[in-house]
């Protein structure tokens, strides 16, 4: 437990240093790459993160097994589980080389209608580095997964914080010496191989993973294969739901287009990693549950207690952002960007709801009742896409925000919600009751004073940082008073008490 808790705490310092180190590069990139380059940049981003596919979802699958045989100590088939992933690694490595060169080769068909010449080149010169570097994450999702199941997520996290600080100030370096796309790009390879190489070494030489593949047989590796192919219909729907639009947007609009675009959507992205955190950090001990057969009411109280805390979370940056996003934009990019407000406000809603119940998900994946999930997440994926092309036409960027909110709320909501009640046998009735209880009065105490303060009408830096103490300040005054039990705030007092007593 106190790993659990010290781990999301470092999880929240990592997240804060590299928000705060992409909040600050984001406008420097801009300046120094332009809007069209910007917009390549992203692009490109967003066509590479399709090789995480190659992982097949086996990262999933990892976290799953390896907390299973961790669980009863099984080591012997641990060096099996692993050995086998390193197998299949080898061999989707070399698949997903050629599947790179065709794309290369497609490169100037796909995007000729919409990119200008020099802006071709400029994608072509970044495709083949985000390749090297997507096949550098694929074998470190096997050591990452790894040390999540053996629970040292504040390994993890600091080797993350490492990552975003060298990055951040090699980056700065870099920009102000003249350097473009190509040397960042290049910078983001060299550390996923530093990063592959440490996890390893750890995994190796600390955890004592063995690796033997003379352990793997046929039938073990259908059983794997099985579980984590039906995860990779999932991860495909999801890469296809959140990478696709960029994509779209580069074929039909242009490289301003995308850059303006992935603005808002890494303002979601930001509020997604809220409550990401406490999700990385639970889904051993979820798996342990499981494992143990807990009963459905016992898993029900797991949701929902988690749930609470995501809510507590996620809550207070919400509500500033609906009420202070404009400024805040303007302040961060400038006034060129008005527009991602009311594409990042179309998807936080929806995506903060989804993200209340998503230990449903890792219930759901420990159970094995993962397909039919799959499969509609990814029928969802593909109605997102059609929608997004449809309104791209009529109504430009902000129909790709409307296609995404209209089927993260009907594939991510409605139907986990009837799913997780029906299949998982989740008390999603008590879920919904319970998670908000008490939580909702301090929220709407919050947003009646965000609502007057923000009255107060002023462009200057000094008065938004003076709402945003302000606001926070009631936030957690009311939250704690008002809304948290007896249980959350012990939680709360532990865990900072504890890293006080570290620090001394």
């Amino acid at each position: 437990m106190r790993g659990k808790k010290i781990g999301v705490l470092i999880g929240y310092i990592a997240m804060f240093v590299q928000n705060i180190a992409s909040f600050l590069l984001t406008p420097l990139l801009i300046t120094a790459f332009g809007n069209g380059d910007f917009g390549i940049y992203k692009l490109v981003l967003s066509i590479s993160s399709y090789f995480a596919l190659a992982d097949l979802g086996l990262s999933n699958a990892i976290v799953r097994y390896i907390s299973e045989y961790k669980a009863k100590k099984d080591k012997i088939s641990e060096s099996k589980f692993v050995s086998l992933i390193v197998l299949i690694d080898i061999l989707v490595v070399s698949i997903l080389l050629l599947i790179g060169i065709l794309i290369y080769s497609k490169l100037p068909l796909i995007f000729g209608f919409s990119l200008l010449p020099n802006e071709l080149e400029l994608l072509k010169s970044l495709f083949f580095l985000t390749l090297i570097n997507g096949i550098f994450n694929l074998f470190t999702n096997l050591s990452t997964g790894i040390i999540k199941s053996y629970e040292n997520f504040a390994l993890l996290k600091v080797i993350n914080i490492l990552r975003t600080v060298i990055r951040f100030s090699v980056a700065l370096i870099l920009i102000f010496m003249g350097y473009k796309a190509f040397s960042i790009i290049l910078l983001d390879t060299i550390l996923s191989f530093i990063i592959l190489i440490v996890t390893s070494s750890y995994c190796l030489l600390y955890l004592k993973i063995g690796i033997s593949f003379k352990l793997i047989t046929k039938k073990y590796a259908k059983k794997i294969l099985s579980y984590s192919m039906i995860v990779f219909i999932d991860a495909i729907a999801f890469h296809m739901f959140w990478n696709a639009d960029n994509f779209i947007i580069g074929i039909f609009l242009s490289s301003s287009a995308i850059a303006i675009y992935s603005i808002g959507t890494q303002i979601s992205t930001l509020f997604f990693s809220f409550s990401l955190i406490v999700s990385d950090v639970i889904m051993p001990s979820i798996v342990n549950q499981v494992t143990n057969n807990a009963t459905d009411e016992e898993l029900t109280k797991s949701v929902i207690k988690i749930g609470r805390i995501k809510l507590i979370i996620i809550a207070l940056p919400v509500i500033g952002f609906i009420f202070l996003g404009k400024s805040f934009i303007y302040f961060w990019v400038g006034d060129g960007f008005s527009v991602a407000y009311k594409i990042a406000l179309l998807v936080i809603i929806p995506s903060m709801i989804a993200a209340l119940y998503d230990a449903g998900l890792y219930i759901m994946w420990a159970k094995n009742k993962h397909k039919i999930k799959s499969i509609v997440s990814l029928i969802i994926s593909l109605l997102n896409i059609v929608i997004t092309i449809l309104l791209v036409k009529v109504i430009g960027i902000i129909g790709a925000a409307i296609g995404t909110a209209f089927a993260y709320t009907v594939g991510y909501i409605f139907f986990n919600t009837i799913y997780f009640h029906r299949v998982l046998h989740l008390n999603m009735v008590e879920f919904m009751k319970l998670t908000t209880a008490k939580l909702w009065i301090p929220i709407v105490g919050t947003i009646i004073f965000t609502f007057f303060i923000n009255q107060i009408y002023s462009l200057t830096v000094f008065i938004f940082l003076i709402k945003v103490v302000l606001i926070t300040i009631v936030y957690v005054f009311l939250i704690w008073n008002l809304g948290m039990n007896q249980e959350e705030k012990i939680m709360v007092i532990n865990m900072l008490g504890k890293r006080t007593r570290a620090n001394k």
